[in-house]
Formats: structure tokens, C-alpha cells, sequence
């Protein structure tokens, strides 16, 4: 069992979209779990979880939760906005930073690949996220702040690794609304080489496609594979699975 973690302090890079469509990828051949840590619950609602009867919030309560099969070998934990406020509510707990990890090793032999959809935020339920993992990707929007964002994320991971979890490691940076049009698009790429994070950069990019919004809309809510398998998002991300797949491999 491989827990990988997506996460990043910053929204709007393609977190959710990379964690639910990398996970679709390894249920070809996997048993696969998804776990929504978001209270935004978007992932959960993007694969038709709507309206749970139970949530991660249980889990974190330690009290009965359900795991729901949403496709052929992918199940999931999802989220709800009852979460919102669990900082509060475990903030006194002993051992509140490995609520995620306990629970995991109680269900994970059931799974072959768990794939934890972190919040946009570095607070204890990130902290539990990457105390459970043995992996971490770091999705970054092509964009003039990936870099300031990404030595930020760095140093957290760091942090948890140094003093939590000395097994974590930085599986990858991932690129993502990549136009090779775009000026911008290219001199990110340079920034990163210029940041010594080249080595660390996946070599696929997930490219700008509208197939990938369109699958995520609330009339269709369908991985991109789902959606249109030839589009350029289930290219890229069939491609992103391939790599993941051989740096696990490399690494194990």
C-alpha cells in the first residue's frame, strides 16, 4: 500500500483535479481510495458524493464513517463542511497529528494506492495528510508565484518530515495549466531550474484543456477518462500516472 498525499497552500492549481484523475488512473489495475481532507468537500462532490451520511469528520472524531465505492475499484471518504471546524474541535488531543495515520493502518490493507486530497492550507488536518503518506506531489499553476509558493510548501514538508513522519518524500512538482504558448508558461519552467527545484519537476505538464472543466461540472461530474479518454487531459494525465507509477517503483 502507497499513500500519496496532493497538496498544496495555494488554490486554484489543480489539486482536486490532479488528485481525483491520478487516482482514476490506478483503479485500471488497482484497488484505489481517495480521501477528500478538504472541508470545501469539491473532490467529493466532483465524483457525486453530494450528500454523505457519514464523513471524514467522523474519522477524525473517531467515531463510525463510512467508505463509499464511487467507481469500479476507486472507493472514497469524502468531505463535508461539518469538517470546517475540527482544528477546534482535536486541538486538545494527544497524538492529534497521527488521527489520519491510526486510522489508515486499520483499513489501508484493503488498498493498494490511498490518494489524500489535502485543504489549501498548512493546519492540522495537512499535518495529519502528510504524517499518513509516503509521498507527496506539489501541483503548481504555471503561473509568477509558483515559485515563492513552492519553497514555502517545501519548507512545511520539511517541517512534518524532520518531526513527524521521517519516511515522507517529495515524489514530485507537477505543472500544471501549462500553455506552451504563453511566455509565461515557458519562463516557469526556467524559474524552477534557476531554484535548483529541477530535478524535482515531473516531466509531465498538465495542459490547459476545457475537457477537464467540462468533466468537473455539476451536470456531468466524471473523471476526464470518463469524459473524453482522447482529450488532452486524459493524455496528460494517463501520462502523469505512467511516471508516477516508475518514480514509486524507483523508489520502493
Amino acid at each position: 500500500m502507497k499513500v500519496i498525499a496532493i497538496s498544496n497552500q495555494k488554490g486554484g492549481v489543480a489539486k482536486t483535479t490532479t488528485c481525483l484523475n491520478l487516482a482514476a488512473y490506478f483503479t485500471k489495475k488497482h484497488r484505489v481510495l481517495i480521501i477528500d481532507c478538504d472541508k470545501q468537500a469539491n473532490l467529493s462532490k466532483n465524483i457525486g458524493a453530494v450528500e454523505p451520511n457519514s464523513s471524514i469528520n467522523e474519522l477524525f472524531q473517531r467515531k463510525p464513517f463510512d467508505i463509499i465505492n464511487v467507481r469500479k475499484n476507486l472507493d472514497l471518504i469524502p468531505s463535508s463542511i461539518d469538517f470546517a471546524g475540527i482544528d477546534l474541535l482535536i486541538q486538545g488531543e494527544l497524538a492529534r497529528e497521527t488521527i489520519l495515520k491510526k486510522a489508515i493502518k486499520k483499513f489501508g490493507g484493503s488498498y493498494d494506492f490511498i490518494f489524500l486530497d489535502c485543504p489549501p492550507d498548512m493546519n492540522l488536518v495537512t499535518v495529519n495528510a502528510l504524517t499518513a503518506a509516503d509521498y507527496v506531489i506539489i501541483p503548481v499553476q504555471a503561473s509568477q508565484f509558483s515559485i515563492d509558493g513552492v519553497n514555502i510548501m517545501i519548507e512545511f514538508i520539511s517541517g512534518v518530515k524532520e518531526n513527524m513522519n521521517e519516511n515522507l518524500s517529495l515524489l514530485g512538482i507537477l505543472v500544471t495549466h501549462f500553455d506552451e504558448r504563453l511566455k509565461i508558461s515557458k519562463s516557469i519552467e526556467q524559474d524552477f531550474k534557476d531554484n535548483n527545484w529541477e530535478d524535482a519537476l515531473f516531466k509531465t505538464r498538465i495542459r490547459r484543456n476545457t475537457a477537464i472543466e467540462n468533466s468537473q461540472h455539476k451536470d456531468n461530474r466524471m473523471t476526464i477518462f470518463e469524459f473524453d479518454n482522447k482529450s488532452r487531459g486524459a493524455i496528460d494525465y494517463g501520462k502523469l500516472g505512467r511516471e508516477v507509477a516508475s518514480k514509486i517503483k524507483k523508489y520502493s
